[in-house]
């Protein structure tokens, strides 16, 4: 038994060491045989595409075959054989052998121990050697249990498979043309036997002068028949075969075509002698060079990968091998394009350059620029014609399979432009809305600032109500429905050209101002309190100012009632009647910028005096002075009492209600009430002690 190693890739290639049969090598010597460029054996997980490499030495074990491209037929599984897709002919079935040590029906007897009879399994699948011109077949077969007769054949033939199998020899009919790699243990006088013989042609004899073999005249194969597998592989190149078993190579590049559609598969038979004849592992791949999956320019990442440039609306794909053109829908239903962000881009067609109906590179022609850094995701689906992208010798890209895209050259610009500044005019029919202009943003990437309202503060539903080109226009005003009653916030998005939206800014509500209770409007009340929305959005730690004036749009008289840091303040109202308004603002300490709230009006009116014509100073608290109430709303309103005799006691203007008649005797006085431009009010007051 040879002995085989895998050493490590080098520049790509992968070599392998085979010890040649002592018969054609006397010196025993180690031969190095360039296998094939190293790929990537393609393994299906969950509908996703792993990738599996092998680094360092790998030791090749009696069914470890070398790395190939598409896996064209299996004929596996545990603990049952499963032979989905093939074809049994004969007394061909599963079952059990003494070969290993289970009891599993995961072995493919070709033949029971039985005289004269046939058995056969093939692919249902057909293959065109003239295409499909390399495959390799990797499995193990087994020939014991009997007296030593007839073989089995791999075989490629142009018959259907109701015609494989005929009765004795090893299974192949008489009418088969095609590719045969015997393993006869049986003689039949052409030479020593057991022998591993190849040949192409139609029919099969042991003793074919046109047949290539190996005999066994040396007494080293002897382990074609045997209780134990042997594993086998055989490579087809182009018409040339290599036969190796347990590891050594035994035919080596012979030549033997076959240039049509044909079918793979497995024959055996008997005649006057009879063995158990049985085959398991196998492993069929076609084409290495044939499609094998997409191109990749990062060696150590598990799925392929391609570097490409920002702001491009179309991708430029290489896939490993050439596919059928014709498989790839020009509307690109077979792709699915995904962005960092995990978005589907939208694809408007794809382009093939295409040669004898085969290519290499697909042209993938976006609705879209691609505007941002990080991978994209290509993603293979099945198209309208249900099939993925199909290569020669039944080779696809399967389903869910994907390709990286990495992007890393888009001019990136990340911070959102705020709000400075929302200002309620004096007229309470529009808000003036200010922003800041981005910072360090490259001038020829600035496209716009959209202007978005919100139905309500802390709400979600924002609304573009302005658009502007100029990257300097930074104010805007809005007419604002309801300012008294409704607070609006207002925030910026800054469009950039080729780039997404950089995140919204931080919004800023106008400053709302409103009356607490009814005390505003209350004409009893002396004093009211009002109430407004923080302004903390817009800049730390706001400080308010409460003003008061008439309601006219520019009073020179109004009056700054005080300010706070709080959002709630108790004032005065004013006694002199009319209309009055008040509203609250708050100044940037940054940049003196002022903020303005909707102003409230209400109105003071002139109040009836009412007099209290009884007065009992004696310190019980209840009428102790002369009191007119409201006395106070007319501070110039003079105020005269009189004896009985005519005589003055009392001339005061404004009067403060607090005349107590000290000095004065008890008795009956009378008061007079004069007030500019309105009646004089007379009449008795009692004064008791």
């Amino acid at each position: 038994m040879g002995v085989g190693i895998w050493f490590g890739f080098r520049h790509g290639l992968i070599f392998k060491s085979v010890q040649k049969p002592f018969l054609k090598d006397p010196a025993n010597t180690f031969q190095m045989r360039l296998i094939k460029p190293f790929t990537w054996l393609s393994a299906k997980l969950s509908g996703r595409s792993f990738l599996w490499g092998a680094l360092g030495i790998l030791l090749l074990n009696a069914h470890q075959g070398r790395t190939q491209g598409f896996v064209y037929a299996q004929l596996q599984g545990q603990p049952l054989m499963n032979t989905t897709g093939w074809t049994m002919n004969g007394l061909a079935g599963i079952g059990d052998t003494n070969g290993d040590v289970d009891t599993f029906s995961n072995e493919l007897i070709l033949m029971p121990p039985v005289n004269g009879s046939s058995g056969g399994i093939f692919y249902d699948l057909p293959l065109d050697l003239s295409l499909c011109t390399r495959w390799i077949a990797d499995f193990e077969f087994r020939i014991f249990d009997g007296t030593a007769a007839d073989g089995i054949a791999f075989c490629f033939l142009s018959i259907p498979p109701s015609g494989f199998v005929s009765g004795g020899g090893i299974g192949i009919p008489t009418n088969g043309t095609g590719l045969k790699v015997v393993f006869d243990p049986y003689d039949n006088g052409c030479g020593a036997n057991p022998e591993i013989q190849v040949y192409s042609g139609p029919g099969y004899d042991e003793c074919f002068p046109t047949l290539f073999k190996v005999t066994n005249t040396a007494g080293n194969l002897n382990f074609i028949r045997s209780n134990n597998y042997n594993s086998a592989q055989i490579e087809y190149d182009s018409g040339y075969v290599t036969v190796t078993v347990n590891n050594v190579i035994w035919h080596n590049r012979v030549y033997a075509p076959a240039n049509f559609v044909g079918y793979l598969g497995f024959t055996s038979g008997t005649g006057a002698q009879n063995d158990r004849h049985s085959i398991r592992n196998v492993t069929i791949y076609t084409d290495g060079s044939a499609l094998q999956g997409f191109n990749s320019e990062d060696s150590l990442s598990l799925n392929p990968v391609m570097r490409w440039n920002c702001y491009t609306d179309s991708l430029w794909v290489k896939t490993r091998g050439k596919f059928i053109c014709s498989s790839v829908d020009s509307l690109g239903s077979e792709f699915r394009l995904y962005d960092p962000n995990g978005l589907l881009l939208p694809i408007s067609r794809i382009e093939t350059p295409c040669r004898n109906g085969r290519s290499d590179s697909i042209l993938i022609r976006l609705g879209q620029e691609i505007i941002l850094n990080g991978d994209y995701h290509l993603v293979i689906r099945l198209g309208l014609d249900q099939d993925p992208i199909l290569g020669d010798c039944f080779s696809r890209i399967d389903e869910f399979d994907s390709l990286i895209i990495r992007v890393d050259n888009c001019y990136e610009y990340n911070n959102p432009v705020h709000v400075r500044n929302v200002s309620v005019f004096p007229d309470n029919s529009q808000v003036t809305v200010a922003w800041h202009q981005p910072v360090n943003l490259r001038p020829d990437f600035f496209k716009a600032y959209r202007l978005q309202r919100n139905q309500e503060v802390f709400g979600n539903q924002w609304y573009d109500i302005g658009y502007f080109v100029d990257i300097e226009d930074t104010v805007y005003n809005v007419t604002v429905p309801n300012p008294v009653s409704e607070a609006r916030d207002f925030r910026i998005i800054l469009q950039i050209h080729r780039n997404p939206d950089a995140p919204p800014g931080d919004s800023v509500s106008n400053i709302l101002l409103r009356a607490l209770g009814d005390t505003l409007r209350n004409d009893t009340a002396l004093e009211a309190t009002v109430s407004w929305l923080s302004y903390a959005k817009a800049w730390p730690n706001p400080v308010y100012q409460l003003w008061l004036s008439k309601p006219i749009l520019n009073d020179p008289d109004s009056l700054n009632l005080g300010q706070t840091t709080d959002t709630l303040f108790r004032f005065a109202k004013p006694w002199q009647q009319g209309l009055y308004r008040i509203w609250v603002q708050s100044k940037n300490p940054d940049d003196g910028r002022y903020a303005r709230s909707n102003f409230l009006d209400f109105e003071v009116k002139e109040p009836d005096l009412e007099v209290y014509n009884i007065m009992t100073p004696n310190g019980d608290g209840t009428n102790e002075t002369f009191s007119i109430r409201n006395i106070h709303r007319y501070p110039e309103a003079k105020v005269q009492i009189f004896n009985r005799w005519g005589q003055q006691v009392l001339n005061q203007s404004p009067y403060q209600n607090d005349f107590d008649g000290n000095g004065l005797e008890a008795g009956t006085y009378y008061y007079l009430i004069e007030r500019a431009g309105r009646p004089t009010l007379s009449g008795a007051l009692r004064l008791h002690k």
